[in-house]
């Protein structure tokens, strides 16, 4: 028999939710703990968030191997189908101002708190027509490129250029699910983009940006042409207060 590690109370607390503690310390006075758990909890989720960022890199990679870059488009097709549809719909339902400070938390949890190697950075400003958020870093995609996960000892990149890479050959396997969920699925959905978006021109250097519009008929045209499609006006008007 070995000495136990762990008593009883030890065992309770790890299993505990980490911000209940924090706040449990400070109704007590213990600032310090506190402060201690606060800080603590900052790296909780990194590891998890680029590891499952990773595994989907790896996937979408093991499928281009297989079935080459149509292969990726036609998963990613089936996937936001049958995944990210309903998250769109319940977005397209809202007010479009209540959206603004929820993506901003998507961001905020995207950004895993500022940690770890090239920690996610964003910044939110706000113009007549629209909320734009400007991620240099983006959380996931720009960080896997930025932390080394792609080229000859990574994983892969587009081998042409195809409309869901942005008109880019060699672009991050990654990244080209934002085509998808962002834009080319919307559009066939309701009409318009769900987020208009600008993926980097430089992806070590360069912010990746989404937009918000306040009303979806100011979208620009670019991101239906890019596409090779047009805007229909009529499924356009009818989403300015939600779908």
């Amino acid at each position: 028999m070995t000495d136990r590690w762990f008593s009883e109370h030890e065992l309770e607390q790890l299993s505990r939710p980490t911000m209940d503690r924090a706040v449990e310390a400070i109704d007590a006075g213990e600032l310090d703990e506190a402060r201690r758990l606060c800080a603590e909890m900052k790296h909780e989720w990194q590891m998890l968030h680029d590891l499952m960022a990773a595994g989907v890199l790896d996937l979408v990679s093991f499928i281009q191997q297989r079935l080459g870059d149509e292969g990726v488009a036609e998963a990613w097709t089936e996937s936001m189908g049958r995944g990210w549809r309903r998250h769109h719909d319940a977005i397209v339902a809202l007010d479009r101002r209540d959206l603004v400070p929820l993506l901003a938390a998507t961001w905020r949890a995207h950004s895993t708190s500022g940690v770890g190697p090239n920690p996610g950075s964003f910044t939110i400003t706000e113009d007549e027509e629209k909320v734009t958020f400007t991620m240099n870093p983006c959380g996931s995609g720009q960080r896997l490129w930025r932390n080394g996960r792609y080229g000859p000892d990574g994983w892969g990149v587009t081998d042409e250029a195809h409309d869901w890479s942005y008109g880019r050959k060699g672009f991050p396997l990654y990244c080209t699910h934002c085509a998808f969920m962002n834009e080319l699925g919307p559009i066939n959905w309701i009409g318009y983009p769900v987020y208009p978006s600008e993926p980097p021109e430089d992806f070590d250097q360069d912010p990746c940006v989404w937009h918000w519009y306040k009303d979806p008929a100011d979208i620009p045209e670019r991101h239906w042409e890019r596409y090779g499609l047009k805007r229909d006006e009529e499924r356009v008007a009818g989403g300015s207060g939600g779908d």
